[in-house]
């Protein structure tokens, strides 16, 4: 389990220092186009500025992405809403680091005019940005049945989702999307065979044949709905199994391993081991054992 953890670890980190990098390279053209300041500034200064309030934008959506998702009425609205919803609630700290960057530059007087004004600055550049990030990790984020696509904010990844190029729509997906609630729930160019369902913070990654996705779910509820029409199980409290997408099961001590079709590896904790060995055994989890037993064909 600590590698799965270690790995969700360096995932984050990279995505963070990918963000940050980002950051600094935005940062000489918002320098250049100066839009908080006269061009009494020093350049450097100002690059400096930017590539500070740019790197903290990003790390503040996704905290607040993170703490909106806890709340049901965020689960709820659309993705539209969700995204304006974050930008708005995320520009309000970033005032306080704005602000007293602008104070440290050239003086900022504190008034609820300037305030105002500061804040909406925040929303539209933020926005913006956002949108050149979806454009930059557009590629990073195409459906891959690994899932290991870095661990931007959801939202972020959202974005990315719907800029992706256009999907091939086939006749069963549409059909498979109206016989199962979850698959209806994904974007049309990963709608396919569940494979495993995956917890990530507050959402739900779906593994399909196809790829993956993000849904805004309780793992409980995706569960409930993938079972509708999929055969599977709970192999861990953060991964739930289609049957029929098992290869093999793998024992590491008092835990274990499943292997996926398409190369995914889902953790098996003690609780579930026991059911999940006996589940496996038909499909050869035990082969080994079957050979040793008395009266097993030398």
């Amino acid at each position: 389990m600590r590698d799965f953890a270690s790995l969700r670890t360096d995932q984050w980190l990279r995505a963070r220092a990918a963000e940050v990098l980002l950051a600094l390279a935005l940062a000489p053209a918002f320098a250049w186009m100066n839009p908080f300041f006269s061009s009494k500034q020093p350049f450097l200064a100002l690059v400096g500025f930017w590539g500070a309030v740019l790197a903290c934008w990003f790390v503040t959506m996704a905290i607040v992405e993170r703490l909106l998702s806890a709340f049901d009425f965020f689960r709820r609205i659309s993705p539209v809403w969700r995204r304006a919803t974050v930008i708005a609630v995320a520009a309000l700290p970033m005032i306080l680091i704005a602000g007293a960057g602008i104070h440290a530059l050239k003086g900022w007087r504190i008034t609820p005019y300037e305030i105002i004004e500061l804040y909406l600055q925040i929303i539209l550049i933020g926005s913006g940005v956002a949108l050149i990030a979806v454009a930059t990790f557009v590629r990073r984020f195409e459906p891959a049945t690994s899932g290991n696509a870095m661990a931007f904010s959801p939202i972020m990844r959202d974005w990315i989702s719907e800029e992706s190029s256009s999907p091939v729509i086939r006749p069963q997906d549409t059909l498979s999307a109206v016989n199962n609630r979850l698959l209806s729930r994904l974007p049309l160019q990963v709608r396919g065979r569940i494979l495993c369902l995956e917890m990530e913070d507050h959402y739900v990654r779906v593994h399909t044949d196809r790829g993956s996705a993000l849904v805004l779910l309780r793992l409980s509820d995706a569960i409930a709905e993938a079972q509708a029409a999929t055969s599977g199980r709970q192999v861990h409290r953060s991964w739930w199994v289609a049957d029929d997408a098992i290869d093999r099961f793998e024992r590491i001590g008092r835990t274990g391993q499943i292997h996926l079709n398409g190369g995914i590896k889902a953790p098996v904790s003690q609780r579930y081991l026991r059911s999940v060995e006996s589940a496996c055994a038909p499909k050869g989890a035990d082969h080994g054992k079957a050979a040793n037993a008395p009266g097993a064909a030398v």
